[in-house]
């Protein structure tokens, strides 16, 4: 169940609104800057793409058209993989910020991808995968959002309440994709209508105002990471229809070639990819300050050569970034303006062929007019007037981005870039990984070769012996019949089992006390853990199995260690004031260990407390025994009764005794034991 913390029920509505506001700001802002090591990790997919590009443009210039051909191949195939280890990757991330499995977590991640992506034919014609790097990207954020809001567990076969844990799986993953379908219907509308929108408007993208129109559009859904050319493809086909009707007829002699053209766009327009990425990389190249930043425009450059800026666009990140939107949506705007100046005026001739979209810039402006150097020197002015564009806002990025970087005192140098943060956290992950599969390793076995058993340990009133009671602790008996103290507990906490292991051990008790001698004097205290307490089924599970045992609530003590205090104020005072209301005593365990003890005597209706046994470690010297007496007397002061836990000599006896407690607890009066020797005692 979720939690607040006591000052929230004091806080207004607005506030706590802001509160969540910002949190989820800085929550986004840390994200988008992650961005830049989810790129890097995908660097060697994106690498080897670029590297059969270039190899196939050698081959092809080299006349080996066969092996120049099974290269774009592979490239190709690479290509239309990323968007699916994007989607993998960002999954991987994004799960560490939650407690769902990584595994889990990515199935869901990609069955929302494909889904989303199926409904709105995202899929790659050749390989039918989705090759949309946006939608990856929101499925992988859309499925952290499902599963912060769901909690769900890890299903692990060998877990007592396995069956439970599968059922709630499947209406999770139902509802999940329900959820998907539903989804994919709304951006299907989305899609359709904002297509109807742009053809409503009758944009005809082969003159000047057309063209800026076509051309602003390509770069605002760029921005966002959506592939305009995708979106707009009719618009495509009736740019490169119309760019080889009058290539034919210019060849033939009967007309001149248009200033707008196919070649006009994918030659000046998406140099470097959409947005004249080329721009931005140089200016990163010759401006940047960050380290991280220098990396991620090194790691970008063979793509970006070859007119591939995904690693920009999701790195740095240029999508949803309002400072490099600006840039990225105007540089090829003023391309576009100088381009079709220099043609209509006569500086340059005309583009006359269709160059290969991966053709790199300057070699593809020198083939597009025609193996004219005026094509390359056009376009190396558009690069720089491009990088002159970016750089102020580039400059802005990254010192906004250095401000927000030196505020985190954990980033600093080489050693703290994001890049080997994330790396840091995913190693960090996979030994939290290992560390669980190791505890759940141990618990299977002791579930199935041990037993679980109660044993019970004697409170001794110091004022009279024949007034007592106990508290169950629970141990393990292995299969060779040795009996192990509870280290396994700590495995319970880590699996957050610790529930599951609470409703057993209470189980074992009230079996065991329906065969004791108990009373509203003398009771079982049990040691409920705080992943228990917080259950809104706690109050209820425990009374319907009192009520199933025939066990009196007045023969029952729940101890509460101060981690369950400092959870939620208020819930925690309604859950004490439910059990008390039925006779249920409330004990505080281990009081004077830490955190700020005194105070919580004031502010919960405790009945007990018992203090921890390192205060009477401390109490070797006169400052440390009157202490001891001092937090003695407080219990009494708040009319709770005092127990002094750990007693284990005959001085230690008379000195809390002397101190004025209640009742002692240690190996001194009782060592822990089996029910069989508490009902012979009895």
């Amino acid at each position: 169940m979720q939690t607040q913390s006591g000052s929230t029920f004091n806080r207004s509505p607005k506030q706590h609104f802001s509160e969540i506001a910002s949190s989820w700001r800085d929550s986004s802002k840390s994200y988008l800057t992650d961005l830049a090591s989810i790129a890097l990790l995908l660097l060697p997919l994106t690498l080897s793409n670029a590297l059969a590009i270039f190899l196939g443009h050698v081959c092809r210039v080299s006349g080996l058209a066969e092996l120049s051909q099974l290269l774009f191949h592979v490239s190709d195939i690479l290509i239309n993989l990323y968007p699916s280890a994007f989607c993998v990757v960002a999954g991987y991330y994004l799960s560490h910020k939650t407690n769902v499995s990584s595994a889990v977590f990515i199935i869901y991640s990609l069955v929302l991808f494909y889904l989303v992506s199926i409904e709105n034919g995202s899929l790659s014609a050749t390989y039918m995968l989705p090759n949309n790097p946006l939608i990856a990207l929101l499925s992988a954020t859309l499925t952290y959002v499902y599963c912060t809001i769901f909690k769900i567990r890890l299903l692990e076969p060998q877990a007592l309440d396995f069956s439970s844990r599968l059922l709630k799986h499947v209406a999770h993953f139902f509802l999940f994709v329900l959820s998907a379908l539903a989804l994919s219907q709304f951006m299907s509308l989305l899609i359709t209508g904002f297509g109807g929108l742009i053809d409503g408007l009758a944009v005809d993208p082969l003159t000047l105002q057309g063209g800026l129109i076509y051309q602003t559009v390509l770069g605002l859904l760029g921005s966002i990471g959506i592939n305009g050319h995708n979106l707009l493809f009719g618009i495509k086909q009736q740019i490169y229809a119309a760019t080889q009707a009058n290539m034919t007829a210019w060849q033939a002699g009967d007309a001149t070639l248009n200033v707008i053209s196919q070649g006009f766009y994918d030659a000046f327009m998406s140099m470097g990819g959409s947005g004249n990425s080329i721009s931005l990389l140089l200016c990163v190249l010759l401006f940047a300050r960050e380290r991280n930043h220098l990396m991620l425009a090194l790691a970008a450059t063979p793509l970006v050569i070859f007119n591939i800026n995904e690693v920009l666009l999701f790195g740095l990140p240029i999508i949803f970034n309002p400072l490099l939107i600006v840039p990225f949506v105007l540089v090829p705007l003023v391309s576009f303006l100088v381009t079709y100046g220099c043609i209509s005026s006569g500086l340059v001739p005309p583009v006359e062929n269709i160059v290969n979209w991966m053709t790199p810039p300057l070699f593809s402006g020198y083939v597009a007019m025609g193996n004219q150097l005026e094509g390359s020197l056009l376009q190396l002015v558009i690069i720089i007037l491009g990088v002159m564009i970016y750089r102020p806002f580039y400059l802005a990025y990254a010192g906004k981005f250095s401000a927000q970087f030196r505020a985190n005192s954990a980033y600093t140098g080489i050693e703290t870039s994001i890049f080997k943060t994330l790396l840091n956290n995913v190693r960090d992950s996979n030994n939290t990984s290992i560390s669980k599969a190791s505890a759940q390793k141990r618990l299977t076995s002791i579930l199935r070769e041990g037993e679980l058993v109660m044993f019970y340990q004697k409170l001794q009133s110091t004022k009279d012996v024949n007034i007592f009671s106990y508290e169950a602790l629970l141990r393990y008996i292995d299969k060779d019949g040795k009996l192990c103290p509870p280290t396994f507990i700590a495995d319970f906490q880590m699996l957050n089992s610790m529930p599951l292991l609470d409703k057993l051990v209470i189980e074992k008790v009230f079996a065991d006390m329906q065969q004791m001698i108990l009373s509203k004097d003398r009771r079982v205290a049990i040691n409920i853990s705080v992943a228990t307490i917080e259950q809104e089924d706690f109050v209820p599970h425990l009374f319907a199995r009192l009520a199933h045992y025939g066990i009196s609530p007045e023969w029952l003590e729940i101890e509460i260690t101060e981690e369950a205090i400092l959870s939620n104020k208020v819930f925690l005072i309604n859950t004490m004031e439910a059990l008390q209301a039925k006779g249920i005593r409330i004990a505080m365990d281990d009081f004077g260990a830490g955190y700020a003890s005194f105070p919580h005597l004031l502010k919960y209706p405790f009945d007990k407390i018992k203090l921890d046994r390192s205060l009477l470690l401390d109490a070797t010297d006169q400052k440390g025994k009157d202490l001891y007496g001092l937090v003695a007397q407080l219990g009494h002061v708040t009319h709770c009764e005092v127990v002094a836990e750990g007693v284990e000599t005959l001085d230690e006896y008379q000195f809390v005794e002397a101190c004025g407690v209640d009742k002692v607890q240690g190996y001194y009066l009782a060592k822990p034991c089996p029910l069989i020797q508490v009902l012979l005692e009895q």
